[in-house]
């Protein structure tokens, strides 16, 4: 009886740990609320067209959709991943800032952008 109690206890912790360590995420809306909320002049720039914008595939892979932001008159990118490490991963190598699975990119050098994603959307450099 002891020998069948282990690993029905082992297999019962192991699955109570993995459900206890949800990954957290942003979704679009919430960092857009979170945006507005600091700056009311904050906008999603829309393409003229289908063929026009940012695109995923110019990112790394766990990209899931790609925005021009605007805010005080001053474009960047955000970038949805699918996890924080593919956001981790494309901010070390795109040189930018990352909040949970997003990835702020053309923030860099741009005081004004830098301060905003920092102190706002609380992005950190990898």
């Amino acid at each position: 009886m002891k020998t069948f109690l282990f690993p029905l206890t082992l297999l019962t912790l192991s699955i109570l740990s993995a459900s206890c360590t949800k990954e957290l995420k942003y979704t679009k809306e919430e960092l857009l609320f979170k945006a507005l909320k600091a700056d009311p002049s904050v906008s999603i720039v829309l393409p003229k067209s289908m063929t026009e914008g940012v695109n995923c595939s110019d990112y790394s892979d766990g990209c899931l959709s790609a925005h021009i932001v605007r805010v005080k008159n001053l474009e960047f990118i955000g970038v949805e991943f699918m996890t924080e490490a593919d956001a981790i991963f494309a901010a070390k190598k795109f040189r930018g800032y990352y909040t949970r699975n997003w990835l702020w990119d053309d923030v860099t050098g741009e005081p004004v952008l830098e301060k905003f994603v920092t102190e706002h959307l609380e992005a950190k450099k990898p």
